[in-house]
């Protein structure tokens, strides 16, 4: 078979096949499924953030016309088992504890469900709940990581000895060593508030209870079907294959659409219960009780006077919330396992402890703790290039890991594929015209302006893999030619929206040589596509795009069989272009993709009898590099790719109030091998917008009790487009040697570096006045007391953890 193919779908911006439904109005989300008999869920919070659960009083909830159950932890309990943890810390050496679909006896956090009322329509529900009387006894709330670690504080979780639910070491090299041989010591301490991901589309779950099967169908946003199905299988005591997981249309998910969310065993077991469809769909104030990124860094460089970075040390601590089943609580471990990030620094102290404490759960938020790894670390360069007099950019690039040091083995054990980072912030700087920014600083400054430049730089490994877990590095998919010679792609990752499908199909589109138009990518069906893993990660278009280019090369193979047969001809003669088929032995005579499809299946005794029907192939992809064999020091490689990417920002801060107003934002991304350059601008575009919402206006507030103040947009303020600057967005791709294509994955990276990159341009803009600030977010009211402690030379006072 020849590949002389000269059209080329891959590394073409071609338009989202599954863009014109949510444009029209036409998408099905999870809240527009509504089935006969359909009931709806109102759940009970806890308005303390500690407390003991004396009694919980239901009867007045039933006497509402219109309800049909109500229920609370332990008749749940009795009915259900404890639900699995998405990781368990306990596997890896930590503390864990049971979670339940309502809590049993205690809760930990404001917000937490203690009951549930089910009703023919959610007005009612709502009322009924309002009657349910919990009885409670308060305790004293545990919510900040400085109380949390005292000696004599209280134990969030009944048993536990400390309140952390891990504590774990990232040590490479003698730190001490490379303290004494450095001029300098400096330190940085990096407070990282609670901000969250708040996609357009809340949570939602619809249960169909099937009366034939005696099994459950759960229209859920779903990131994981199928890991989401056995979870749910082990809490709801069922068989596996009696429940069906379909993930519809999804507006957005960002991580928290990842399952352990005690409502989707709730909504199950109602159903079950009541034999009806059961729906709940989560408002906003519920939505932004999931947070994420609390963490507070203590970090020593030990540097040398031209700028030499010998070691790192860093004690940090997250502020994970309560236990969940969510995977949440991994962020800090990620934080630690990326450390030194893009730098090439072998002696390293890092310590990390995940907290636990009364606030609510994390869950997965984008960035996977990689985005605070480069919030702290780029700061904490800042800072040292800024004490020692030196250029932050030189400081940076004479500290990269080289681009002919590849494959990079990092001092936590990780193994980095590729990269040229010194390379990729040259071209972030023509982006910004860097240049030109200087010269606007310094005639500004004259005039009384204060304009910041700042750059950051963030690693973020992509397609993560961990031993004994359902985070796993592969994925398969399903490519199948029909007799009419359309072509069907069933793939085990999902898209939370943001066009892998499109992705997907480009790749088959080249591979079998086909018209895109003709291919439909499947996903999200737990008994439709192959069993796979989800969207997290970044991992889609690699494993998802490798396992679809696999199966396709095997349709590929059969159909040019057939073709072969039917011209004649020796099969390597073959070309399919634009789902047309050709030889060079005979020229002129062509066959339609269609024509040879249908013999497939029609002569598969005489001409077709040269491959083994259908036209089908499932496929695995499994990339390379990820090792979970651990080294000589414990150490695994859970990572095939590492995207990178420069970003920088220029800002306008008005010392008089505060205000930061962004003037230019740039990023030069390395994702590997761009399948779509729009869908990667895209991912590019959406994750800065992130890191600048997330660092100047997003901050999730409680008040002394653990209450929860931050309950709608109103006070959880995201940037509008308006608020946006222009975004220069530059490609430098480096092959990943280890994943089909060279990709990386693009769908995690940008949060952090361009968060920091923001802060470090504040911090540029208040140089002159001798003001810094590495506590966030970098509100205007935070800014305007940090000038104001400069001017009267007080630092701002820090509390100390112990």
């Amino acid at each position: 078979m020849s590949d002389a193919r000269t059209h080329r779908y891959v590394g073409q911006p071609v338009r989202t096949l599954e863009g014109r439904a949510p444009l029209t109005g036409s998408a099905r989300y999870t809240a527009d499924f509504r089935f006969d008999g359909q009931l709806f869920v109102q759940l009970i919070r806890s308005p303390h953030a500690a407390a003991r659960i004396r009694r919980v009083d239901l009867k007045a909830a039933f006497k509402v016309a219109g309800v049909i159950d109500a229920i609370d932890g332990e008749a749940a309990a009795a009915q259900t088992n404890p639900i699995p943890h998405y990781i368990d810390a306990a596997v890896f050496g930590g503390r864990t504890t049971e979670v339940r679909p309502l809590a049993l006896g205690e809760v930990s956090y404001c917000g937490q469900p203690v009951a549930a009322v089910l009703a023919d329509d959610p007005l009612t529900a709502r009322e009924a709940a309002a009657r349910v009387v919990v009885d409670y006894e308060p305790l004293q709330p545990v919510l900040e990581i400085e109380d949390a670690m005292a000696e004599q504080s209280r134990r969030v979780v009944p048993g536990w000895d400390a309140n952390l639910t891990m504590q774990v070491p990232f040590q490479n090299g003698d730190f001490e060593a490379a303290a004494k041989k450095a001029d300098h010591i400096v330190k940085t301490r990096v407070r990282i508030h609670r901000f969250s991901t708040q996609p357009i589309e809340t949570r939602g779950y619809n249960a169909v209870w099937d009366g034939e099967t005696q099994g459950i169908t759960l229209y859920a946003t779903a990131q994981n079907p199928h890991p989401l199905r056995h979870v749910l299988a082990n809490t709801l005591r069922l068989p596996e294959n009696r429940i069906r997981i379909v993930a519809p249309a999804i507006g957005g998910a960002f991580g928290m659409k990842m399952h352990g969310h005690p409502e989707e065993s709730l909504v199950c077991l109602l159903a079950m219960r009541n034999r009806r469809p059961v729906k709940w769909i989560e408002s906003r104030e519920e939505c932004l009780l999931i947070g994420a990124r609390e963490q507070l860094h203590e970090l020593e460089l030990a540097v040398s006077n031209e700028g030499d970075i010998l070691g790192l040390r860093d004690r940090f601590f997250a502020n994970t919330g309560a236990p969940s089943a969510c995977p949440g609580w991994g962020m800090a471990f990620l934080t630690g396992l990326t450390m030194p990030g893009p730098y090439r620094v072998r002696d390293i102290d890092v310590e990390m402890h995940a907290v636990t404490t009364n606030k609510p759960p994390w869950n997965a938020s984008r960035g996977y703790g990689k985005e605070a790894t480069a919030l702290a670390l780029e700061l904490s360069i800042d800072n040292a290039a800024r004490s020692l007099g030196l250029d932050a950019i030189d400081m940076r690039c004479r500290n990269f890991v080289k681009a002919d040091e590849f494959p990079y083995a990092s001092p936590t054990g990780l193994i980095y594929d590729s990269g040229d980072y010194a390379g990729c912030v040259r071209k972030a700087l023509d982006a910004l015209d860097y240049k030109h920014w200087r010269r606007q600083q310094a005639e500004a400054l004259q005039q009384g302006r204060y304009i910041g430049i700042g750059i950051a730089y963030e690693l973020t490994p992509e397609g993560g893999a961990l031993p004994g877990t359902m985070v796993a590095g592969y994925d398969s998919s399903t490519v199948r030619a029909d007799p009419n010679g359309t072509v069907m792609v069933l793939t085990g990752v999902t898209t939370p929206g943001t066009g892998n499908r499109t992705g997907i199909a480009q790749i088959v589109a080249d591979e079998l040589g086909v018209d895109i138009g003709s291919i439909e990518v499947v996903q999200g069906d737990t008994t439709t596509c192959p069993y796979g893993f989800g969207n997290y990660s970044g991992r889609s278009t690699i494993v998802g795009g490798g396992s679809a280019a696999l199966a396709a090369r095997e349709v590929r193979g059969k159909v040019s069989k057939v073709a072969a047969a039917l011209l004649e001809v020796d099969e390597e003669t073959i070309t399919i272009e634009r789902g047309q088929l050709s030889s060079s032995a005979v020229p002129g005579r062509t066959l339609t993709f269609a024509e040879v499809c249908y013999a497939a299946y029609t002569r598969a005794y005489d001409l077709a009898s040269c491959i083994e029907p259908p036209l089908e192939a499932t496929r695995t992809f499994k990339p390379g590099l990820i090792d979970h064999a651990p080294d000589a020091h414990g150490r695994i490689n859970p990572y095939p790719s590492y995207s990178n990417a420069a970003y920088a920002a220029v800002c306008q801060v008005d010392i008089d109030t505060g205000q930061v107003q962004l003037l230019k934002l740039a990023a030069a991304h390395d994702c590997g091998k761009a399948i779509n350059p729009v869908l990667v601008e895209g991912q590019a575009c959406g994750a800065i917008a992130f890191g600048v919402g997330g660092v100047l206006s997003e901050e999730i507030v409680f008040d002394s009790s653990g209450r929860q103040l931050t309950t709608s947009f109103e006070d959880y303020v995201m940037p509008r487009a308006l608020d946006m600057p222009g975004i220069a967005v530059a490609h430098h791709d480096s092959p990943n040697p280890a994943t089909f294509m060279g990709l990386k994955g693009a769908g995690e990276a940008g949060v952090g570096g361009s968060a920091a990159a923001v802060v470090n341009a504040v911090n540029d803009a208040l140089r002159s006045l001798g003001a810094a600030i590495n506590e966030l977010p970098v509100s205007a009211p935070r800014v305007w007391a940090a000038i104001q402690s400069a001017k009267a030379g007080k630092p701002q006072p820090l509390r100390k953890v112990s």
